[in-house]
């Protein structure tokens, strides 16, 4: 194995009272790429951060080349060949692409910025993620995927010796995340030293060369990937042993509870789908495939131009989120902080959010309208919180995405859509999460959810619908279904092999 380029250890971090690190340590060579894994609260971004020089340790010792330098500032980690990648993409939306990318280091001359060359630099780096994307358009026009491939660029422009990636996958669809891991393979081969920070345990085996783990801000070990397998680190990071993952209920398909009759608007087209009482359904498709459209289609975000929504044989045509509610339908979006979560607010003040819906403009709504809201939807997620009046912004991811769900078992919904369920959420969390969706099956609800995990949706889901350019292309069973298959309709593999076909004929 080559030398260190980085060594960090006995790092200790506390905030207020509460301590996120305690001698944490973490060793970088160049020409490897690092898994650091933990469930959320394990101290991880809190060491990434320190490493780049956003946070600054109470103690430790940090060095590079063997070399002891202390704490960092940015500017001083960027100078030392030192990027990072947020999982939560710090970009200007009102910016450009390319000003977004090369944002505290946009050339001038004379005072002037010269824009064909900021422009020049930020396609260039694009280029070597193979993302087609115009560096004049505004970051706000962009998808949320797409937003963090911008954020990987900006770590990538500098051409960092020392790259550090916290969830950089948590929003990329399977072939954006397929990408970015062949840039880093490349940029492994070139020396670069890298550490990167994932909830999906298949990427950490897939792609990593060692892995070490924290657990409540301690150091529990490092190991090579070669000499582990998912169950040990999984046992290492929760201190326990998972036995049934998944949780995937028993299929016992009941009456339709959700029938979509040729829905259409904007990029989907004729979308047919029906969801049974106890069944789950998985949406799958790459970005820009129309899953999260269907949803809020479905959801009365935006407005079907034709088709039907029949929810438990009565057509509803949702034409807001309340009325969606008020027939029978939860929702839970894909970007908990942006569209699911008032982050000022209490954990019980949002869990009672969706039910409000349900009560007349009279009615009135208080501590113990909310209260009640949250112990009803509450039951069985385990939500990890001091009490219910904690600020949800003070909640770990997986946390706040359980006050999402309950915020829609609070309306007690025949049917209940999640798009995304555990981006960005440790695997504790996901397995309460799995477990839940199992309870909720078999109690003879409807579940559609959509995830850009292949692995997620084969893990828990009954039947899976692929999408491609706004239609259902194909449609599997769980037992026959395979990540193989399904990549190749929802990448439009199909599409090309029937042109071909065509060719041939002709």
């Amino acid at each position: 194995m080559s030398a260190a380029v980085l060594q960090a250890a006995g790092i200790h971090k506390t905030f207020g009272g509460a301590v996120a690190l305690h001698d944490a340590r973490l060793t970088l060579h160049a020409g490897e790429i690092h898994a650091v894994m933990g469930e959320n609260g394990s101290g991880k971004s809190t060491l990434l951060a320190i490493l780049s020089g956003a946070l600054r340790p109470d103690s430790g010792t940090i060095g590079f080349d063997g070399r002891s330098v202390g704490a960092l500032d940015p500017v001083e980690a960027r100078a030392a060949g030192i990027a990072i990648v947020h999982q939560e993409p710090q970009l200007a939306p009102s910016l450009t692409v390319a000003e977004n990318i090369l944002m505290g280091r946009l050339p001038a001359s004379a005072g002037f910025l010269r824009w064909r060359t900021v422009n020049a630099r930020a396609q260039a780096v694009l280029a070597t993620l193979g993302i087609d994307v115009d560096v004049r358009t505004k970051v706000a026009e962009l998808s949320i995927g797409r937003r963090q491939m911008i954020e990987i660029a900006k770590g990538l422009v500098d051409e960092p010796r020392i790259l550090l990636l916290d969830e950089a996958t948590s929003s990329l669809d399977e072939a954006d995340a397929a990408i970015l891991f062949r840039l880093l393979r490349a940029l492994r081969d070139k020396g670069v030293a890298i550490a990167f920070v994932s909830h999906r345990m298949t990427e950490v085996m897939e792609l990593a060369d060692r892995a070490t783990v924290l657990r409540d801000g301690h150091f529990i070990g490092t190991t090579p990937i070669a000499e582990t397998d998912e169950r040990a680190l999984v046992s290492m990071m929760v201190g326990r042993d998972l036995k049934s993952y998944w949780h995937r209920a028993p299929a016992r398909p009941g009456k339709v509870l959700l029938d979509l009759q040729e829905v259409s608007r904007g990029s989907l087209r004729d979308v047919t789908l029906t969801v049974r009482a106890g069944e789950v359904v998985g949406l799958a498709g790459l970005v820009g495939s129309g899953r999260s459209a269907l949803m809020r289609t479905i959801t009365g975000v935006r407005t079907a131009t034709s088709g039907a929504i029949v929810v438990d044989g009565r057509r509803v045509d949702p034409r807001s989120p309340a009325h969606a509610h008020r027939a029978g339908i939860g929702y839970v979006p894909e970007d908990r902080k942006v569209e699911g979560l008032v982050m000022g607010w209490s954990i019980r003040r949002n869990a009672a959010l969706s039910r409000m819906n349900l009560r007349g403009p009279m009615a009135f709504l208080g501590k113990a309208f909310d209260e009640a809201a949250f112990v009803d939807g509450s039951q069985g997620l385990k939500i990890k919180a001091t009490d219910s009046g904690q600020r949800v912004s003070e909640l770990s991811g997986g946390n706040q995405q359980k006050v999402v769900i309950a915020r829609e078992l609070a309306t007690n919904p025949k049917v209940l859509l999640l798009d995304e369920p555990t981006r960005g959420i440790d695997v504790g969390a996901k397995e309460d999460i799995y477990a839940q969706i199992a309870k909720l099956v078999g109690e003879g609800m409807g579940l559609l959810i959509a995830s850009s995990e292949l692995q997620e949706l084969l893990g828990v889901c009954h039947r899976i619908c692929v999408l491609y350019q706004g239609r259902i292309v194909a449609e599997f069973d769980a037992e026959e279904a395979t990540e193989e298959a399904i990549a190749y309709w929802a990448s439009g593999a199909h599409e090309l092999e029937t042109s071909s076909q065509g060719a041939v004929h002709a």
